[in-house]
């Protein structure tokens, strides 16, 4: 089974976005700064780490900002990888 942090990359890449792009967004939404290094420590995080990273503190914004199904992306079991509904233009309309 994948970790959260490999979800989160997989969405990533399914979406084609850069790791800057995410942490940039991620930043705008959650109103945190997120820089592309914690974004990429999330992304390599194993489930037991992404409590201690700070990954599950910022999980409901990661979601709105990749527009990702909830339940696939916190239990992962779901086998489709994709947005459940469009992703965010930017700036939010």
């Amino acid at each position: 089974m994948q970790s959260i942090g490999e979800r989160i990359h997989l969405l990533r890449l399914h979406i084609g976005w850069s790791v800057e792009e995410c942490a940039y967004r991620m930043t705008i939404e959650s109103n945190r700064r997120t820089t592309p290094n914690t974004w990429l420590e999330w992304e390599r995080s194993a489930d037991q780490q992404a409590s201690v990273n700070g990954l599950f503190d910022q999980l409901d914004a990661i979601i709105k900002v990749l527009a990702a199904d909830p339940q696939w992306l916190r239990d992962g079991d779901a086998e489709s990888v994709g947005p459940c509904n469009e992703v965010l233009p930017f700036p939010p309309q």
